[in-house]
């Protein structure tokens, strides 16, 4: 097995020359132990602040305190969430499967590979690329998320 930069693209090889797989994850931003972390400290700050403005009598700034510490919550929960999202790309000899994960949610798609082909769309103005799996005019993209570094690579290796 090898891998790409920052684990990105994993690359596998199941069979010998007929079966490659290959898992396209984003870049998470943090894990989830650290994003618990940073939400506890920024919740114990954020109180002990409370409690400072308790203690000088500014109690209207309390409910402020407690909707910036869950809107907070639910960004970081958010962020998280948007980093579990993976494809897959099985490519055999006979078959390209397009697996695309989020949480439980998982949309799979197959194309026959004799009708089927990749390629790279190239836009204009600063806009990035994209890759597309083309088959019997049905149009499925792929590895979105990923920089335009690694989509480049990417399409080199599946193509």
């Amino acid at each position: 097995m090898s891998s790409s930069s920052a684990n990105m693209i994993q690359i596998k090889k199941l069979k010998k020359g007929t079966l490659s797989e290959f898992v396209i994850r984003p870049n998470p931003s943090m894990p989830w132990r650290a994003i618990k972390k940073i939400y506890f400290f920024f919740s114990i700050f954020i109180l002990i602040i409370s409690l400072v403005l308790c203690y000088l009598g500014l109690y209207l700034a309390i409910p402020f305190y407690g909707i910036e510490v869950l809107l907070l919550g639910y960004a970081l929960y958010f962020s998280c969430l948007k980093s579990t999202f993976y494809q897959i790309i099985r490519i055999s000899s006979r078959l390209i499967e397009v697996k695309t994960v989020q949480g439980k949610k998982i949309i799979k798609e197959e194309f026959n590979r004799d009708w089927s082909k990749f390629r790279l769309v190239t836009t204009y103005f600063n806009r990035p690329s994209y890759i597309v799996i083309s088959s019997q005019g049905k149009n499925t993209h792929v590895g979105d998320f990923l920089c335009e570094s690694e989509r480049l690579e990417l399409f080199k290796k599946i193509s």
